[in-house]
């Protein structure tokens, strides 16, 4: 078994007859060590120097490297954080590298080294072990998402609840994300398909967990891109309630403006300088012109309201 020197970037850990290295955002020179002890393909390099990749799958010369975008939902299901794993699968050895923030990594030590369906005995079962583990935060967090959109939808839908611009916004940030990751693990569990099996000829009881993880991998892509559609529906609903209530508004202030406007005509015809306007010259008229302002400021606020300009109404007209 051939193990790497230690460096404080890489981590290293045997398992039976086997070897499993790990590599937290690795330098040039820890690449160059590994990629002459594997014979790894340049283009491997290359990419992994280059940093976040676009989530895919290559064979080289007997070689599977697998790059995909990894969300781990955390110890306590909360938080997400998202940085990048490329996996190096060949028949003797497993390569994990990491790259991002090393305080969002995720556990991949106690990953490997805690129990399981499938025991760490081969280079292949630990990249099965760690696929798996992050498949299962993708479907848990589909799952998660699915229950925000029914609260969001019951939200859009009740009009005596005025729905939060902001948390829309959030979800749609989840949703984008977790349908970008799973939806490129997914092809890429299906580009490494005929790879995968070809590896499993040695070990055929692992051909069945690597079914299973790739038909949960296409089933959580269809589930996310189904909830996005689902969103954007949400946000027409939205910005529909959004239109709706500034039209109301527009209506009750010109039903505000409405009433204001009848006592200012009323008194500004008789503010002008003219002798024989009614009731000017009684002395009980600007009672009558008072009373006459209220009783036609209070029938034009009687129809507002049935229209619904002002405040709800069991008649009222949308």
């Amino acid at each position: 078994m051939s193990l790497t020197t230690p460096s404080p970037t890489a981590s290293e850990h045997p398992v039976p007859s086997r070897a499993w290295t790990r590599l937290t955002n690795p330098g040039p020179e820890e690449l160059e060590k590994i990629a002459k002890r594997l014979d790894l393909h340049p283009l491997v390099i290359d990419d992994l120097l280059a940093g976040r990749q676009q989530p895919k799958a290559e064979s080289f010369d007997g070689q599977l490297y697998l790059s995909i975008w990894d969300i781990d939902r955390g110890d306590e299901g909360t938080t997400m954080t998202d940085t990048d794993l490329a996996l190096i699968l060949t028949a003797d050895e497993l390569v994990l590298v990491q790259r991002g923030d090393t305080a969002e990594f995720r556990d991949l030590d106690a990953l490997l080294e805690g129990p399981g369906a499938v025991s760490v005995d081969s280079p292949l079962a630990a990249a099965h072990r760690v696929l798996d583990a992050v498949v299962r935060d993708f479907v848990e967090l589909g799952a998660a998402v699915e229950k925000d959109l029914d609260n969001l939808e019951t939200e859009v839908f009740d009009s005596r609840v005025r729905e939060d611009y902001r948390r829309i916004y959030r979800l749609r940030q989840r949703i984008g994300q977790i349908d970008r990751a799973s939806s490129g693990l997914a092809e890429a569990l299906r580009q490494s398909g005929d790879h995968i099996a070809r590896l499993t000829e040695q070990q055929p009881h692992l051909r069945p967990y690597f079914a299973h993880l790739a038909n949960d991998a296409r089933g959580v892509s269809e589930l996310t891109s189904t909830e996005h559609e689902s969103l954007d529906a949400l946000v027409s609903s939205h910005q529909s309630n959004v239109g709706t209530r500034q039209n109301k508004d527009m209506r009750t202030i010109s039903a505000f403006a409405a009433l204001l406007a009848i006592p200012t005509v009323i008194a500004g015809i008789y503010g002008m300088n003219f002798k024989n306007l009614p009731l000017v010259r009684w002395e009980y008229g600007w009672l009558v012109t008072g009373i006459a302002i209220v009783v036609i400021d209070v029938i034009a606020f009687t129809l507002f309201r049935r229209r619904g300009w002002l405040g709800e109404h069991a008649d009222a007209d949308e």
